[in-house]
């Protein structure tokens, strides 16, 4: 495993209308096999953002809906489901969190940093916030202009 995803990432690769949904895919369509760690919190988050009226407009997904989308992308041969994080987890997620101002994403934004040094892998993500926490692999993808 290469990658932990972030749900700004494989959000645009289901939703064909999204604005990233272009370098996303480009993303997405050079991983291998086994190379994208896919976590609860993002897909939890991706049913969460397939059901929204508001994100998804007209094209929004009942909750059955949403859960075979999941399903389906959880099960290509590219992602690598992560049930449980290492013993290591806890401590590199309340150090990314320590010290900080008041945020509605420090929690699982953290908590993803934390999983990828945890794991010894790259966090992928649109979000240049995540370029705060210290001694993590990042790969920043550059949206769609």
């Amino acid at each position: 495993m290469r990658y932990i995803v972030d749900a700004n990432v494989i959000f645009p690769v289901i939703a064909a209308g999204h604005a990233h949904h272009r370098p996303a895919v480009a993303w997405w369509d050079a991983c291998a096999d086994d190379d994208v760690g896919l976590c609860w919190p993002v897909r939890m988050a991706l049913l969460r953002l397939l059901t929204n009226r508001k994100i998804m407009g007209s094209g929004v997904l009942r909750p059955e809906q949403a859960w075979s989308a999941v399903e389906t992308i959880a099960s290509d041969p590219r992602m690598v489901l992560i049930d449980q994080a290492p013993q290591s987890h806890h401590e590199r997620w309340r150090t990314y969190v320590g010290g900080r101002e008041p945020s509605p994403d420090l929690w699982t934004d953290a908590w993803l940093a934390a999983l990828a040094h945890s794991l010894d892998t790259k966090m992928v993500t649109f979000d240049r916030g995540f370029l705060s926490f210290d001694a993590l692999r990042l790969q920043l993808l550059t949206p769609t202009t």
